[in-house]
C-alpha cells in the first residue's frame, strides 16, 4: 500500500525536524535517561492556539516516531500495512475523546497538573500509568502495520487540540470549489485520512498540518485548489511553517533554559 508522497524540499525539511524531536526523546530521554527533553506544554498549547496543529505534524516526538516507524514498516512489510476501514475507523477515533475525559478528571478532580512533570501525571493513577506503558507500543510497534495508529486512536491530546482548533478556526486549509477538479490526490497524500477533497475548510478535523496536501506536487498546477489561511487571509504554507517553527523553538528554549518554568 503506497502511503507516502515523493520527497520535496518541504517534506525533507519537515522530516529533519521530526527526526530531531523523535531522537531527542527516544534516544536521549528514553534510552540514555538524559534530562534533555525539548518540550514545554506552555509553548505547545500556545502553538496549538496560534498556529493550529503544526506541533502534531512537525515537533511531536510521538507523532514523529510513529511516522518513521510507519515508513520502516512500509519498506519491510509493504503488503502487511493497512488502514482500518470504515465505519470502524470512525468509531475507533472516538476512543481518544474518552481518554481525554479520563485525563481531564485527573486534572480537575485529582488536582494533577497537565503543565507539570508528565511522569508525575502518568504515575498518579493505575489507569494513567498503564496508558503510558501501552503508549510506547502504540508509537513504536503498531505503526509498522497500521499507519498513524497512535495519532488516530490513542492521543487524547490530539482530541483536545481538535476541539480547540475547531472552535477557534485561526488556521484553516481551504478548498476552492470553483477550481477543484476532484482528482482526490490530496486524499491519497493525507496520512490521517482527512480527505480534503470532500471538505470546504479543514480545522480541528484530525489534520496534522503536515502540509502534504499543500506541497508543490500535490494539487495539479491547473487547479491549486487548496490553500492555507490564517484569520481568513491566505498565506504561503512554507513561510508559515518556517516562521512558526522558529518561534516555537525560540520560545521553548527561553522557557526551559532562561526562565526555567
Amino acid at each position: 500500500m503506497k502511503i507516502f508522497k515523493k520527497d520535496t524540499p518541504l517534506t525533507l525539511s519537515r522530516d529533519a525536524i521530526r527526526l530531531f524531536f523523535a531522537l531527542n526523546f527516544y534516544l536521549f530521554v528514553k534510552t540514555l535517561g538524559m534530562d534533555f527533553e525539548l518540550e514545554t506544554e506552555y509553548v505547545v498549547m500556545a502553538s496549538i492556539v496560534i498556529f493550529g496543529p503544526l506541533f502534531c505534524g512537525w515537533t511531536c516526538p510521538f507523532g514523529a516516531a510513529s511516522y518513521f516507524m510507519t515508513r520502516i514498516g512500509n519498506k519491510l512489510f509493504p503488503k502487511l500495512q493497512f488502514n482500518i476501514p470504515q465505519p470502524y475507523d470512525k468509531w475507533l477515533r472516538l476512543i481518544r475523546y474518552v481518554l481525554l475525559a479520563c485525563f481531564l478528571y485527573l486534572f480537575i478532580a485529582k488536582g494533577v497538573s497537565y503543565f507539570g512533570d508528565h511522569i508525575v501525571m502518568y504515575k498518579s493513577t493505575i489507569f494513567s500509568w498503564n496508558f503510558i506503558k501501552i503508549k510506547h507500543w502504540a508509537v513504536l510497534f503498531i505503526p509498522l502495520f497500521i499507519p498513524q495508529f497512535f495519532c488516530k486512536y490513542m492521543c487524547f491530546q490530539k482530541a483536545g487540540y481538535n476541539i480547540i482548533n475547531r472552535a477557534l478556526k485561526i488556521t484553516q486549509i481551504k478548498r476552492d470549489t470553483d477550481v477543484c477538479i476532484s482528482c482526490k490526490k490530496c486524499d491519497r497524500l493525507c496520512p490521517m485520512q482527512v480527505n480534503p477533497s470532500t471538505k470546504n475548510a479543514i480545522s480541528g478535523e484530525d489534520c496534522l498540518s503536515c502540509f502534504n496536501c499543500l506541497d508543490t506536487d500535490a494539487c495539479p498546477s491547473k487547479a491549486q485548489a487548496l490553500s492555507l489561511t490564517v484569520l481568513g487571509y491566505k498565506v504561503n504554507h512554507v513561510y508559515f511553517a518556517v516562521g512558526a517553527m522558529s518561534l516555537y523553538m525560540i520560545s521553548t528554549y527561553l522557557i526551559l533554559f532562561v526562565f526555567k518554568w
